[in-house]
């Protein structure tokens, strides 16, 4: 399988500089990994500066990163590919607001997973990887849960299993206390999704998911929540009634849904170093 890729909200390269272990030398960008940018998408809203484009563009080369509004395009013209990442924006979700505040999936910004979810549908991506804030897990505040439960729903319209870790930076050595939501979505015709299907929740969770290999938890837990996605007819009865605990490390198999509350585990990295 090709190594692929397609960057929606791409920032100024965030997932790329990532994926290929991007350096500057002598002012130009080196990428030293293997995977094969084809095309991005950077638009900033309400604002006549594109700075995140253009530094993209300079770095990048403007070729093939698009600057218009996500939803003018027609995703049949984005290029077949093998991993499709974004961190998709999360102003409605921040922590810069209040719970109470927070509009999740009908805010302004949380309406754009719809792209997301479009571009699933017509191009069917082998991996997904996507970034969001922490709170997303608890939007919003009077039905806690059901937007990432309408995201879990999308996946699994679509033939997705998902993974996914609230991450935090600083639990693993780096100057940086920022918890993040990184989800992973891979079909159901991947090799991968068989090899997982192997395995259990627990183990899932605690040894063979992909997480967990990069970053280590304790074996214990504090809390197991198990719920199911598959159960209600459609999206809008998903809107309407679902709830759901969601702890910072779950997975969703066939619409099955278990949710852990873990601790990262330092030390178990220091020794690896």
């Amino acid at each position: 399988m090709k190594k692929t890729l397609v960057e929606l909200f791409a920032g100024v390269g965030g997932f790329r500089c990532g994926l290929n272990h991007v350096e500057l030398k002598d002012g130009k960008t080196i990428e030293n990994g293997n995977w094969k940018c084809l095309w991005a998408n950077q638009w900033e809203p309400a604002t006549k500066s594109q700075e995140a484009y253009d530094c993209y563009a300079m770095r990048f080369g403007a070729d093939d990163v698009s600057n218009v509004d996500i939803f003018e395009v027609d995703k049949h013209d984005i290029p077949d590919h093998t991993l499709l990442v974004g961190g998709f924006p999360c102003q409605d979700y921040s922590v810069a607001q209040t719970l109470s505040n927070s509009k999740g999936i009908e805010g302004k910004k949380g309406v754009l997973w719809w792209a997301i979810e479009e571009t699933l549908a017509i191009k069917k991506p082998p991996f997904v990887l996507l970034e969001n804030v922490d709170r997303l897990l608890l939007s919003p505040a009077k039905q806690r849960g059901r937007d990432f439960g309408m995201i879990l729903r999308s996946f699994y319209e679509n033939g997705y299993d998902v993974e996914w870790r609230v991450i935090n930076a600083g639990e693993y050595g780096l100057p940086q206390k920022r918890r993040r939501t990184y989800i992973f979505a891979y079909r159901k015709n991947t090799k991968y999704y068989k090899q997982m299907q192997k395995n259990s929740d627990y183990d899932m969770i605690f040894s063979k998911g992909m997480f967990v290999k990069q970053f280590p938890i304790k074996e214990s837990y504090e809390e197991i929540t198990e719920s199911s996605i598959a159960e209600y007819k459609d999206l809008i009865e998903v809107s309407n009634m679902f709830k759901c605990s969601f702890y910072n490390a779950g997975i969703m198999k066939n619409g099955g849904i278990y949710t852990v509350k873990v601790k990262a585990d330092y030390n178990l990295v220091y020794r690896a170093c």
